[in-house]
């Protein structure tokens, strides 16, 4: 268990440090993610496309290497 969680933790700090990458390369802003700004100057984006994406890739990169 405690070794998922070290995983887990590590994709999600190199996902953060990818996310100025992911922006340039127009990943971040896909149709279907959503950004809502109801208070000025408070923003909160949820990347729902985005996940899907990435979960079918990292999905798909499991699948092959579990062989």
């Amino acid at each position: 268990m405690a070794r998922w969680l070290i995983t887990f933790g590590v994709l999600v700090v190199l996902g953060s440090l990818c996310w100025p990458w992911l922006q340039a390369v127009g990943l971040a802003r896909l149709p279907g993610d959503l950004l809502v700004d109801l208070v000025p100057g408070y923003r909160f984006h949820l990347p729902v496309t985005t996940a899907l994406l990435i979960s079918a890739a990292i999905s798909i990169a499991w699948k092959l290497l579990s062989r």
